[in-house]
């Protein structure tokens, strides 16, 4: 309590100081809140200590005197020579203390006779006898047992105090004056400018600190390892921020001392880890190594000084790598000379730059290359440990740095020659590997991509498109071939395969070829989409049948999904007009569902169910979509497909049937609710738009389909559930549910339209819309009487009957009387007449309803109208009494109230009485 107090004081007090006092408010607060704190804290265990006083006190008068009475029975009477007389005795017997705690029993002296012989030895017992005040005098002086503490006040003046005075006085005091001293010191020199010096002087001390820190960390390295190093790379950090900050920001140094300080921090690290045998102190060294040339750059673009110093570098890495197999280290030069390098190459690359560069890339390549062979040999293990990441993500990246070099070109001759020498490489390494037994994972892996180079080699003198073909094809061949041998690098080569099938794909964007004519289906984009998802989704089909990686087996399922969503965009976007797409992508679902059930039983693969699910949840943004415009309906010769898209959705949902799918419900809520929509939307618009029918008809018929269906959920779920009635029941509450939400809201919708009747003329209680409204209410009705009306059912359903009268009779006002339907019609002296006369025939009925069923509820429901009525005659009608209609409004209401005084004056008796 006192810390949370002293924290909220201290934010207050801070607050409310002046801008000048901020510090002195804010620790007053913290002082203040904690002290009260503490107060609060004392008062309670005061209280604890009193309670438990006083019942020790009246736990000791009840218990004295029948222990005095007890003792003086066992001793029997005194001698007669011994016993004053009663007067002496009376005169002589002290008076009885005031205060209402006793004195201690084992300290008090018993009063004794000046003659008479010495005090039998149950003194003790006599004494606690004589200690306790006589029945009568107990009797006649009752004592108050309720203690009484201090109040607050007191309280906090004895915390205040005990902190003050109690312990060690002297510190606390000091402590709290030297704390203000040291604050209105600090205000002063900040006040007069004494805190401020030169940048060169901060610098400086952040730069000797960081020193001393190296120099201690390097002390007690040797006894505390962990913090020793931790110290050091700590330093070494705030060494290489120093210098940065120093160039870059203050400008105080120029690039050439500040790449050489960086070099030497860099080279000094390197050095004290390989010594103390600390990777993570190698780690963060290289890493302000690789950001220098970044972080300290001229702009000059001398991009041979970067490669050359990344190679200096590099050639630490591989001679750090070939002393300590560090595989930290390995991934940090990787990734930065390749993304650096990268990042230069698509800014700043020309072709003219090509003698210059690829040599360097040629390096760092072979460097990278060799240093898993290290790593491998490094490894104490029967089979040496390969860093994978570099020996297969070394070629993955160098070689489209290759490529990018290359493509100005208009020969990929050299390119493939490129493939060839990298599968030489690899080559060689597998051979090399392949006598010692320990390099045997090696030795595979190299060969595995010795084959994928070889493999690219040979498209590279044909298209990309026809690239991605091969590659999809040979991955998934080598995925089988991988999951029937149990070989775990061949399965992720054709992984692989199938991955840069797809970049050839998009590379294959690019190459636009005028001499290829672009046919429905019959085009070489299409082929090598169908080809990129056929492959991809059959990887995905033996994963789930060899048991492998889920996961795996998803993410498959996916990039197929892809490739074929993609080719169904692309064929449609080429080959159709803009107007169709939406039902074009609609029969491209249908199929896709249709095919998706066709295969699922035959290639016992339940996965490929999502397709049909998948399917169906489409078709409701897109048929959304097809109705776009305006003037465009289901009846239309365009979109009459649209009922064979869902006929054969709700066919292929039987496939989902065995095995059973979860997505199954999905499915068929899905078209479910797109019937409903898309349908009642056509519905309003060719009663509006062909028969020039009024709104009041436009909501029944948008609302017709989807309580068409709900109906049928409700009375007949084996025709609604068609035709997978058998599994309807267990999502018919789901559809009944959304359902009714839908019907609800669009209920509400439509008590705040004007609802016209045209052509049809408009009538009370008769026009489209109220019967719809009415309608609703007595569904609703039938649904509490039937399911069971719960706590809110029916003042929710009186509730909704309300408004609609309401609504109604406004409509009938703005209908009759020509007033306008917009929020003024409130403000209208005959709205509110009729208002009131609605409002009260509707309580009295109530009232009336209820006395005679003796239903207590109803009643109550038709008092409380009668109240709003009165309350509205006193503060809304008043003003319009001057006038017939305010005339009309009291007379009608007060008839009223004494039809209901003469009919049921009493409200029913409850069933108890």
């Amino acid at each position: 309590m006192s810390w949370i107090l002293g924290l909220l004081g201290a934010v207050l007090g801070a607050v409310m100081a002046a801008a000048s006092e901020e510090f002195f408010g804010f620790v007053a607060g913290a002082l203040l809140g904690a002290l009260l704190g503490m107060a609060i804290g004392q008062r309670g265990r005061v209280r604890a200590l009193e309670q438990r006083l006083a019942r020790v006190e009246a736990l000791s008068r009840r218990g004295t005197a029948p222990a005095a009475a007890t003792a003086e029975a066992a001793a029997g009477p005194p001698p007669a020579a011994a016993e004053p007389p009663p007067a002496a005795a009376t005169s002589a017997a002290p008076p009885l203390p005031t205060d209402p705690v006793p004195p201690p029993v084992a300290t008090e002296t018993p009063a004794r006779p000046a003659a008479g012989p010495p005090p039998i030895p149950v003194a003790p017992v006599r004494t606690a006898a004589m200690a306790a005040p006589a029945p009568s005098q107990a009797a006649a002086a009752p004592v108050d047992d309720t203690p009484r503490g201090p109040d607050v006040l007191e309280q906090v003046i004895a915390t205040v105090r005990g902190w003050l005075f109690e312990g060690n006085v002297p510190v606390k005091i000091g402590l709290l004056v030297l704390m203000f001293g040291v604050a209105a010191a600090l205000k002063y020199a900040a006040d007069a400018g004494w805190l401020t010096m030169p940048i060169e002087f901060r610098l400086a001390g952040i730069a000797a600190g960081a020193i001393a820190g190296l120099v201690w960390g390097l002390r007690t390295a040797r006894e505390r390892p962990a913090f020793g190093l931790s110290v050091q790379g700590g330093a070494i950090g705030i060494l290489l921020l120093t210098v940065f900050a120093t160039y870059r920001y203050y400008h105080l140094i120029e690039a050439m001392p500040a790449f050489v300080m960086v070099i030497i921090l860099v080279a000094g690290a390197s050095v004290l880890a390989v010594r103390q045998n600390a990777p993570a102190l190698a780690v963060l060294g290289f890493i302000g190594g690789y950001l220098a040339p970044v972080l300290i750059s001229t702009g000059s673009g001398n991009h041979v000084a970067l490669f050359s110093y990344y190679a200096v570098l590099n050639a630490a890495v591989f001679a750090i790598a070939w002393k300590r197999p560090w595989r930290a280290l390995n991934l940090v030069g990787f990734v930065f000379t390749f993304a650096i390098g990268g990042l230069w190459g698509a800014k700043y690359y020309k072709p003219e730059f090509f003698n210059t560069v690829e040599p360097f890339l040629v390096l760092f390549f072979l460097f990278y290359v060799a240093i898993p062979v290290l790593y491998a040999l490094a490894g104490r293990e029967k089979n040496g440990k390969v860093d994978g990441t570099l020996l297969f993500g070394t070629p993955l990246l160098a070689f489209p740095m290759q490529a990018g070099l290359l493509a100005d070109r208009e020969d990929t001759l050299p390119l493939a020659l490129s493939a060839v020498v990298v599968a030489a490489i690899y080559a060689g390494l597998a051979l090399w590997a392949r006598s010692n037994q320990r390099l045997r994972v090696l030795a595979q892996s190299s060969a595995a991509m010795g084959v994928v180079f070889v493999t690219l080699a040979v498209p590279l003198a044909l298209s990309a498109r026809w690239t991605s073909a091969a590659w999809a094809l040979q991955g998934l061949g080598m995925v089988w071939l991988g999951l029937r041998q149990e070989r775990r690098l061949t399965r992720w080569t054709g992984l692989l395969l199938l991955g840069l099938a797809g970049v050839a794909w998009v590379v294959s964007l690019f190459d636009n070829d005028p001499s290829l004519q672009e046919r429905f289906l019959l085009n070489g984009q299409a082929m090598n989409l169908g080809l990129l998802a056929i492959a991809t989704f059959g990887a995905s089909w033996l994963y789930d049948r060899a048991g492998k990686s889920r996961v795996l087996a998803i993410l498959l399922f996916l990039g197929g999904l892809f490739w074929w969503i993609l080719l169904g965009i692309h064929e449609i976007a080429v080959n159709l007009e803009p107007d169709s797409d939406a039902t074009a992508y609609g029969i491209f679902a249908a199929l896709t569902a249709v095919l998706a059930a066709l295969l699922r039983r035959p290639m016992a693969w339940p996965r490929v169910g999502w397709l049909v699910t998948l399917g169906a949840l489409a078709s409701l943004p897109l048929a959304l979509l097809a109705l776009e415009p305006s003037n465009t309906t289901w009846f239309d010769l365009a979109l009459l497909a649209w009922w064979g898209i869902m006929a054969a959705l709700l066919l292929s949902l039987r496939a989902l049937l065995e095995p059973r799918s979860h997505g199954l419900m999905f499915g068929h809520l899905a078209v479910f609710i797109t019937l409903s929509a898309a349908l009642g939307l056509s519905l309003a618009r060719v009663l509006e738009q062909r028969f020039g029918m009024a709104d009041g008809w436009l909501l029944p018929a948008s609302l017709a389909p989807l309580a068409l269906l709900a109906g049928l959920a409700w009375r007949r779920p084996q025709w609604a559930g068609w035709p997978v009635a058998d599994a309807f029941d267990g999502w018919r509450n789901a559809w009944l549910a959304i359902a009714g939400a839908g019907l609800g809201l669009g209920w509400l919708i439509g008590q705040f339209m004007p609802g016209g009747s045209a052509p049809l003329p408009w009538l009370p209680l008769l026009n489209p819309l109220e019967l719809s409204l009415l309608l609703g209410l007595l569904v609703m009705a039938l649904g509490l009487r039937e399911r069971g009306p719960g706590p809110a059912g029916w003042p929710l359903w009186a509730s909704a009957a309300l408004l609609t009268l309401t609504m109604s009779v406004l409509r009938a006002c703005h209908h009759l009387a020509d007033l306008p339907w917009t929020e003024s019609i409130l403000s209208s002296r005959l709205a509110q007449a009729s208002l009131t006369i609605a409002w009260c025939v509707a309580g009295v009925v109530a009232w009336i309803l209820g006395s005679r069923r003796h239903d207590r509820p109803l009643w109550w429901i038709g008092a409380a109208l009668l109240g709003v009525v009165c309350l509205k005659l006193l503060f809304v009608d008043r003003q319009f009494i001057g006038n017939i209609t305010g005339v009309v409004s009291f007379i009608a209401v007060g008839l009223l109230f004494v039809i209901v005084g003469r009919i049921a004056p009493t409200p029913p008796r409850s069933e108890s009485t």
